[in-house]
């Protein structure tokens, strides 16, 4: 589908909680990540391996629309992980030969060229939500308070490098709920608003239900 990740920012319905965070960041970002992966699943022939939340739900993701994306990628928060939630080890990873990349036996999801370009942006626009709405940060991203300020004290050369390190780690939220994700698809495509904000609504108890559980002692 062409085009997908450059969708107009007025068709979605955005309605992050915290007043004065702009949303179209977030939504740009979701929107080019699911338009990238709608084009992968149409193409999903010529790739060598895939994750299996592409191979199990292919058609559901050739199908999605252009505003089946828009529709989606207005969630409150990202769909999209790039492991924020290491950024307190990320602070003392800045040393020079330091590396802590993250390994998979499953396929990477994006590109590698692609990975990068966005998981570099994810990060700046996460870094300035930490500084400037850092309780925004936690419920966009679904990070602890002591991710978001471990992330809000990295310096812009720094947020580069992770992005370089981290980058084969983007992935859906929730990749291995195939169920829930296509839920979200068909609900999406079918223009079921009272589905789609359930499921988004949903997404954000489980982000915090989460964020809950990596406090516990």
């Amino acid at each position: 589908m062409a085009n997908r990740g450059n969708q107009r920012r007025d068709d979605g319905r955005h309605w992050l909680p915290s007043q004065g965070v702009d949303p179209a960041p977030l939504a740009e970002l979701n929107a080019e990540c699911l338009g990238l992966l709608a084009t992968y699943a149409a193409d999903l022939a010529v790739r060598r391996s895939a994750p299996a939340l592409l191979v199990e739900l292919r058609s559901e993701w050739a199908d999605l629309s252009a505003q089946a994306v828009r529709r989606l990628a207005a969630a409150p928060f990202s769909l999209f992980d790039v492991g924020l939630g290491h950024a307190p080890r990320w602070l003392e990873l800045r040393a020079p030969g330091v590396h802590d990349q993250s390994s998979s036996a499953e396929p990477c999801f994006f590109e590698p060229a692609e990975a990068r370009s966005i998981a570099r942006r994810m990060l700046v626009y996460g870094w300035h939500l930490a500084r400037s709405r850092p309780r925004a940060a936690c419920l966009v991203f679904g990070a602890s308070i002591a991710a978001v300020e471990s992330l809000a004290a990295c310096s812009l050369s720094a947020l580069e490098t992770i992005a370089e390190r981290n980058a084969d780690s983007l992935r859906p939220r929730w990749a291995g709920q195939i169920t829930f994700w296509r839920a979200l698809l068909a609900a999406a495509s079918a223009t079921a608003d009272n589905r789609l904000r359930e499921l988004l609504l949903g997404g954000i108890q489980r982000l915090a239900a989460e964020t809950l559980a990596a406090h516990a002692p």
